[in-house]
This record gives C-alpha cells, sequence and structure tokens, in this order.
C-alpha cells in the first residue's frame, strides 16, 4: 500500500449550503406582503423567461414589486449558491486578502452583496449598481434588515451598464458581475468589462450560470483581462490560455432549497445544484500556485477512481487502481471544484492520461 505523505487539497468546496438565515427570513416577510399565488404566478413567468431563447435586447422582466419578488422566490437562492460557491474558491487561493471596499455591477436585488460579506466580513463600504428600480427598491428593503452593517448601509445608484463611462472615481477593493454579460452583446460584453477591469483595485469576479454557451463568455472574459496583465486568481491553475476543447469548465453548489424557493418552482427535493462558471481575476497574483483543479465530478467503479483535472500541463485524467487502496482512495476523495497544490504521486498505483 502506498503510504507516500501527500497534501490532498488546499481547497475542497462546501457539499451543501443553505440561505443565511438573516436573508432567508427578510425574503419571507417580503413574500408575506403580497398574496402567495401572486408571487407563486410571477416566479412561474420568470422561469419561462428564462428558459426562453434570449436576445441582448429583451427587456427586463423585473418590471415591478410582484416580479422582482417572484425573482426573489426562485432565483435569488440559486444566485446566492452561485456566488458563495465562487467567492469561497477565490477566498482560499488568497487567504489573507481582506477588501473593504465592493462594487456590485448589475446588482439586481444586491445578492452578491449578502455572499461576499459573508465570506469578507472585513467588507465595509457596498456600492450596487442597477438599471432596474423595482429591484432597487427591493434590494434596499431587504438590506434594512440584514445582520451586516455593511450590506444595511450600501450605496445603490440606478445606472445601465451599457452606458457607463470611463472610470474616474477611485477604485474599488472587489468588483463582482454575476449573471450580467449574459444578457449583453459581444461588443458591449468587453465594453463591460474594460470599465469592470477600470473599477477594479484588487479583484474582479465574473459568475454566470454553468452552460456551455456561458462557459464561452467567461473564457473570452478571462482572455481579455489576460491581455492587459490580470492575474488568474480561480479556477485556473495558471495563466495560459484554457486548454479545454469542445468542452466546458463549471462547478457545482448544492443549495438546500428554502421552503419559498420550493413552493415557487413547484419541486418537491429539498435540494438543488446549483452548477456555475466564473473566473477571478486580480491585479496581484495568488500567494500561492496550485498545480491543479478538479473539473468534473470524480467516478469510480469496481476497478478504479477517475478523476479529470485542469493542470499548468493541460487536461489530465488520474486513475487511483482499487488494488492499490490508498490510490484509490486519494483519488476517490477529490471533490469536484478542489484544488490541488502539489502532482498527484507518479507511481504505479496512478495512471496519468494526457
Amino acid at each position: 500500500m502506498d503510504e507516500t505523505p501527500y497534501q490532498e487539497a488546499q481547497f475542497q468546496p462546501q457539499r451543501s449550503i443553505t440561505l443565511p438565515s438573516d436573508l432567508h427570513a427578510v425574503i419571507t416577510r417580503a413574500l408575506a406582503t403580497v398574496p402567495a399565488a401572486r408571487w407563486m404566478r410571477a416566479a412561474q413567468a420568470l422561469s419561462e423567461h428564462y428558459r426562453a431563447a434570449r436576445t441582448a435586447h429583451d427587456r427586463s422582466p423585473a418590471t415591478d414589486r410582484l416580479h422582482v419578488l417572484g425573482y426573489a422566490a426562485l432565483i435569488l437562492p440559486a444566485t446566492y449558491a452561485q456566488l458563495h460557491g465562487a467567492l469561497s474558491a477565490t477566498a482560499a487561493r488568497i487567504p489573507h486578502w481582506a477588501p473593504t471596499t465592493m462594487l456590485d455591477l448589475g446588482s439586481g436585488p444586491g445578492t452578491a452583496l449578502w455572499a461576499a460579506t459573508a465570506q469578507w466580513p472585513t467588507l465595509r463600504a457596498l456600492t450596487a449598481w442597477e438599471r432596474a428600480p423595482a429591484f432597487i427598491a427591493l434590494g434596499r428593503e431587504l438590506a434594512r434588515d440584514s445582520d451586516s452593517a455593511a450590506v444595511r448601509s450600501a450605496h445603490w445608484e440606478q445606472r445601465d451598464l451599457r452606458q457607463i463611462e470611463r472610470a474616474t472615481a477611485l477604485p474599488y477593493d472587489l468588483v463582482v458581475l454575476g449573471h450580467v454579460l449574459n444578457e449583453l452583446d459581444p461588443a458591449t460584453q468587453q465594453q463591460v468589462i474594460t470599465r469592470a477591469w477600470e473599477l477594479t483595485g484588487g479583484l474582479l469576479l465574473i459568475v454566470e450560470p454553468g452552460t456551455s454557451a456561458l462557459f464561452a463568455v467567461v473564457r473570452a472574459a478571462r482572455d481579455q483581462l489576460l491581455g492587459v496583465g490580470a492575474h488568474t486568481i480561480a479556477p485556473c491553475a495558471h495563466d495560459l490560455p484554457c486548454p479545454l476543447a469542445n468542452d466546458w469548465c463549471h462547478f457545482p453548489q448544492r443549495l438546500i432549497r428554502p421552503d419559498f424557493q420550493r413552493r415557487a418552482r413547484g419541486a418537491p427535493s429539498q435540494w438543488e445544484d446549483s452548477k456555475f462558471a466564473y473566473a477571478a481575476l486580480a491585479r496581484f497574483a495568488p500567494e500561492q500556485p496550485i498545480w491543479a483543479r478538479v473539473i468534473r465530478e470524480t467516478t469510480s467503479n469496481k476497478a478504479y477512481a477517475e478523476a479529470t483535472l485542469s493542470t499548468r500541463a493541460g487536461i489530465v485524467r488520474y486513475q487511483g487502481l482499487k488494488r492499490h487502496r490508498e490510490a484509490f482512495r486519494r483519488v476517490q476523495r477529490l471533490i469536484w471544484g478542489a484544488a490541488l497544490t502539489e502532482p498527484l504521486p507518479e507511481t504505479e498505483n496512478v495512471k496519468r492520461e494526457a
């Protein structure tokens, strides 16, 4: 049996999360201001809107309070889970970074404000830019009863990201573009990324739903930022072009569904895996390099356990043979999204495939 000492993973994702209790409570109170049948119908209409093919010129469905309440019940919990997954993986790469200022671009009801302050309690001054007045109104309403002083005192501005001028204000430590780029055409995406980077003094986090189409959007954004000298913090282990071909990189965050989301979705399941694609890029390099990240769910059968890794040398599949118990367990324990600080041992117990 292979007993070689080995540091397995720098970061293992949290397998499941719930909404913070204060966020759960404020959404519940907001939903109670209208009959449940009305916000449930609004949630279903939103669901149909987001499932349908859209163009960059579609009007936002957030036209009034009823529709943004439907969004809070149905979409916000999954969005929070995706942001949590991306933020926690990013923070693990820069454990001593302590941001104090944040700008949330296209904030919606402020979901990223709640997720970021949960990850970095050092955040003190939050700014949210959102174009829909109904979202701004709900965001302020929810924030009033947050346990976070930073969320309660967040500064909201009505802004259309398609009309952002060249940055003149002091940059923010943390800038977030969450579920924004998918609503823009490619030329506007590039423009918004340029402006977002100008506003970034520390780290820019881009998060989108984990589909193949939106992974391509995130990858293009990363390429654009690498071209102006940004450093990759996560998920990649390098600043090289993405090695994936005819494939895409995404990660899951399991969410224990709040009761109002189960009602809005009409789903009996207590949980869902909310999948996301993301890129975290900074004006500084990560504190320590990593060798790889697990980019697929680890599988196993009677003969071996297999993990797919994105490494500095490209995409690699490792197989730990079951007859070599320690190698098998080592690979089997790897969680989708985990970051590895050093290569898996190159022994007869581990099969390496380029």
